[in-house]
């Protein structure tokens, strides 16, 4: 999975690498929180705590930008971007269903979570 990652994002092993929390040994499941959001893939966290300097500090722009967009792709968002609808279409727990997502979909965590990924990408 990171190793997918790091190659759409252009970058070889040696460097650093995506921060993630470990990954849940339960299948991967859609909820009724307040949208379809999927849980149980390697960018939860994203939607449970805020992303700090120190997370992305050693990332570089691609990265970033997976992260992201890895929020709107847990809730389902389908992308026309070629790049991000491939790389997410890779990932077995993903399923493009919107063109766009309400803001109001997203809790507090994932709003500034994009505004602050958005503003290093």
């Amino acid at each position: 999975m990171l190793t997918a990652l790091m190659a759409f994002a252009g970058i070889n092993e040696t460097k650093a690498q995506v921060p993630s929390i470990p990954r849940k040994t339960k299948k991967t499941q859609r909820t009724n929180r307040s949208s379809n959001v999927v849980w149980g893939t390697q960018y939860d966290w994203l939607s449970t705590r805020y992303v700090t300097y120190d997370d992305i500090r050693n990332m570089d722009r691609g990265q970033i930008r997976v992260l992201k967009n890895s929020i709107y792709a847990r809730h389902g968002r389908y992308f026309k971007d070629a790049q991000l609808r491939e790389y997410f279409n890779s990932l077995s727990w993903y399923s493009a269903i919107y063109d766009e997502i309400p803001a109001r979909e997203f809790n507090k965590f994932e709003s500034y979570n994009i505004s602050f990924l958005h503003k290093y990408e």
